[in-house]
């Protein structure tokens, strides 16, 4: 893909993520209004955690996976065994998690038990229900995983990224009416109904690849193979990653009521970043990686993760330096109303400073994977995955008595930071020279932007904070986007006496995309 391409896919993917996103957001802070930071929003998001663990392992290795083995097995032998490879992979998804929803409905209530201890008598009770309710999920899942690694390894990247809005429209419905009116329970129906329109969306697009559906499940076939022997070492990692987020919530379950409500909108709100941009560029830019691999051009798999590693810091160093200056008004804008107090207020913005010392960490580690991925070597992620585990799940134990729930957030950015640098520093005995200098010499210049950047919008956000003390909602939102608004101006203006070039990339892109837009208009 051309950088130009690269970029415009890659535009086109944050754009609907930041509306996905800005609905995410409004869905996080409708489910805050309704239902606080509760013991009903703590049974929810444990009953969350079976279907999400698969989403987060199972999901996330067919996905990655998948890309790899189609390339090649496309490049290799041609379209039609691409198809038989799909249809395989795809069925056998299926079947699995149909085996693996029933097993869970049955074994609900001891899985409720072990995941949260802590929960006792109506909590507990609420948990159990939620969780079978919200068990069939995984099947939809599966075939969401499949299919968006299907139109991504086909250069098709826009309904995959469409697929969080009506996902978020019908959820905050749910919580809006649902909720409001009838408790909890609509809004894990309303889950289910979310997740089904995220394969539908996608459709068109499997026609418009002339995806030709078949059942078949040859466990012969060469990408199975190939699959087999790449995805039990991921599974196993974003696994273990998956159990750090379950050791969180057991050892949060016994931290007073609404820490694991904090946790997640915390978590959730440092996210923006890394859902939006960083995974825009890793998204387009895997399939490249793959491409590099499967020709064996390591020279362009270099250059390819150090545009890749440069862009990411670009974007999510100066988003990680504002969250930390900005997280109490951020959180209160976003989130305080109704249940949601001035108390889970200060909770949330307190597991989000920890949370944001993760950002740069957690986006170049996902980047860095996928060029594993690509190698078709998925061994090495998984034990450094694991090793990030066992480092997050020590700290988990010695931080929380210091910082209560905020060490359960420091615990996984320090992990990330390990995990980061053992991928970089194993990456580079194997392949050689990485581009280091180049990294290195954009770190710094953008370390330099941010800092300059955080230090105007500390000020700039203490005069126009006791310019509005004792304001309402809108007055302080429109303070928090001034706010916002300078610190991006100064950035860009630090990136540009810092000769910066990612910034003329984006600048470029904005003319290119303003053109199109006038061209339109005018024709």
């Amino acid at each position: 893909m051309k950088k130009e391409q690269l970029f415009k896919a890659a535009g086109i993917i944050a754009a609907a993520s930041i509306l996905s996103k800005i609905l995410g957001f409004f869905r996080e802070t409708s489910m805050a209004a309704v239902f606080g930071a509760s013991h009903t929003t703590d049974a929810y998001l444990v009953a969350m955690i079976i279907p999400g663990m698969l989403f987060a392992t199972v999901g996330t290795a067919l996905t990655t996976t998948l890309i790899p083995v189609y390339t090649r097995r496309v490049y290799e032998e041609g379209e039609q065994a691409g198809w038989q490879f799909i249809n395989s992979l795809l069925n056998l998804a299926l079947v699995a998690c149909l085996a693996i929803t029933g097993l869970a409905l049955l074994a609900a209530p001891v899985v409720v038990r072990i995941v949260a201890p802590g929960f006792q008598g109506a909590t507990y009770t609420l948990t159990v229900l939620l969780t079978r309710v919200l068990l069939p999920t995984m099947v939809l899942q599966a075939a969401i995983a499949v299919i968006t690694g299907l139109l991504q390894a086909n250069q098709r990247f826009t309904l995959p990224a469409l697929t969080g809005i009506p996902y978020n429209i019908l959820l905050i419905t749910a919580i809006l009416w649902g909720g409001r009116h009838f408790g909890i329970l609509p809004v894990a129906i309303g889950m289910e109904l979310a997740t089904l329109s995220q394969v539908v969306i996608m459709m068109p697009g499997l026609r418009d690849i002339h995806f030709d559906y078949r059942w078949l499940l040859n466990l012969r076939d060469t990408g199975m193979i190939m699959v087999g022997k790449m995805i039990i070492p991921v599974i196993l990692a974003t696994g273990a990653s998956q159990l750090g987020l379950v050791v969180d919530r057991m050892l949060a379950s016994g931290l007073p009521e609404g820490s694991i409500a904090a946790l997640n909108f915390g978590f959730l709100l440092s996210q923006f970043p890394l859902g939006i941009f960083a995974a825009a560029v890793s998204t387009v830019i895997y399939p490249t990686f793959s491409v590099y691999a499967a020709k064996k051009d390591l020279a362009g798999l270099r250059r390819a993760l150090v545009a890749g590693v440069r862009v990411t810091l670009f974007i999510v160093l100066p988003m990680s330096v504002a969250f930390v200056v900005l997280r109490q008004p951020m959180v209160r804008v976003l989130f305080q109303r109704g249940a949601f107090d001035a108390r889970a207020t200060s909770l949330t913005a307190y597991a989000l400073l920890f949370f944001s010392l993760g950002l740069v960490p957690m986006a170049l580690g996902a980047l860095i994977s996928r060029v594993y991925f690509s190698l078709q070597d998925t061994m090495t992620p998984m034990l450094l995955g694991i090793g990030a585990v066992a480092v997050n799940i020590v700290l988990n134990f010695l931080l929380i008595r210091p910082l209560a729930h905020g060490g359960l957030a420091l615990s996984t950015s320090l992990a990330s930071l390990f995990a980061m640098v053992l991928l970089f520093v194993v990456l580079r005995r194997r392949m050689g020279e990485l581009g280091g200098k180049e990294m290195l010499d954009g770190f710094w210049r953008i370390c330099v932007a941010s800092g300059v950047m955080g230090l105007v919008v500390t000020i700039a956000w203490g005069q126009l904070a006791h310019l509005g003390q004792g304001r309402g909602f809108i007055w302080n939102a429109g303070c928090l986007a001034v706010t916002i608004l300078i610190g991006t101006v100064i950035y860009g203006i630090a990136s540009f006496l810092l000769r910066l070039p990612e910034l003329g990339f984006f600048i470029d892109f904005g003319r290119r995309t303003a053109r199109r837009l006038l061209a339109g208009s005018a024709s």
